[in-house]
């Protein structure tokens, strides 16, 4: 009896390894509804796109609505808005030239002929702050938009491409990590030379890891969802994949970082300026009056503590901003 069940428990064994896994049974299931034989999408597939867009678009509304409902958001945003527009209108509510010098006002605390008082040469303060904005806020957008463009392909490309693709790419980004963020971005200024734009371009480098990692995670998560593989076996080829589908559903956690990293930018530019490797005098930014105020603080408390205060302001109502955005796209980060 044994012999005779040996045979029996072989054939059932061949049955289980000739019968096909559930994996490829659901790929082929899939190639067989999406294509037809005319190479067209069948009516099968379209709903699964279809529901894609619906979704994004449903979940960027409500993450509005969340918003706005927010005081968190609407604080962050109120303090951001009030510097961005003063930058905006600097040249209609500056009420003198900003590079113009008074030597017989040095060094003066706020008064009525100079609401926020005067620097080291006589300048007006609130002149140079309105206008030193010009300078601060667009280096720090110009900072997390170059490390947003190179970043976030970077990452999208490692995530999706095969196992040689993914280590080339991230083992560069590796060398970027090894070092720290502050001597890479003081070298390439070195080399660069002092200016806004050495900062820029260093701090926009420095920056680049961050978003790659953060993209190559979410694009492992996605490539494998269903819309994702309904497009692949509807024949689109990889760079449409990667733009119409994996980055569309990706971009989320993306704009909390880029947005959480723009006060990291402006704060940081502020900081090069003030060790005098940022933007160079008689140009107005608010890490040089910092800088040009630190010397004469004892004389007038006004050079140093209104440029601080702006960038203070600046950073909090950006990072309330980012927080708010964050609890309203996920809200399982809300504190409780």
């Amino acid at each position: 009896m044994m012999a005779d069940a040996e045979p029996g428990e072989s054939g059932f064994a061949d049955a289980e390894l000739s019968r096909p896994g559930q994996a490829e049974i659901e790929a082929a299931a899939l190639s067989s509804q999406v294509v037809s034989h005319s190479g067209q999408l069948s009516s099968s597939a379209q709903p699964v796109l279809e529901d894609e867009l619906l979704a994004v678009s449903g979940r960027r509304l409500r993450t509005v609505r969340e918003l706005v409902r927010r005081p968190k958001f609407l604080v962050g945003i109120t303090l951001f808005g009030v510097v961005a527009l003063l930058a905006i209108l600097a040249p209609l509510i500056a009420r003198y030239n900003l590079d113009l010098p008074n030597f017989s006002a040095l060094n003066q605390n706020p008064s009525s002929a100079h609401i926020l008082g005067t620097d080291y040469l006589g300048r007006d303060m609130w002149a140079r702050l309105v206008w030193g904005g010009r300078t601060s806020l667009p280096a720090g957008c110009v900072i997390v938009l170059f490390s947003f463009v190179v970043g976030v392909p970077w990452g999208i490309i490692a995530g999706y491409g095969n196992r040689l693709v993914d280590d080339v790419l991230m083992r560069l980004i590796d060398v970027l990590l090894a070092l720290p963020g502050l001597v890479l971005a003081l070298s390439i200024v070195a080399i660069l030379g002092p200016s806004v734009r050495s900062v820029v371009i260093a701090l926009g480098i420095a920056g680049i890891p961050g978003y790659a990692r953060v993209a190559r995670a979410s694009t492992l998560t996605t490539k494998g969802l269903d819309y994702v593989l309904a497009s692949r076996a509807q024949g689109a080829g990889p760079f449409h994949i990667m733009r119409m589908h994996v980055l569309h559903n990706i971009v989320d956690p993306l704009v909390i970082l880029a947005t959480l990293n723009l006060s990291g930018a402006i704060l940081a530019a502020a900081a090069f300026s003030f060790l005098g490797i940022g933007t160079q005098p008689p140009a107005a930014d608010w890490g040089t009056m910092l800088s040009s105020g630190y010397n004469y603080m004892f004389e007038s408390w006004a050079q140093v503590t209104f440029p601080a205060v702006i960038i203070v302001v600046t950073v909090l109502g950006i990072n309330l901003v980012g927080d708010a955005l964050g609890e309203a796209i996920n809200p399982r980060m809300q504190r409780r």
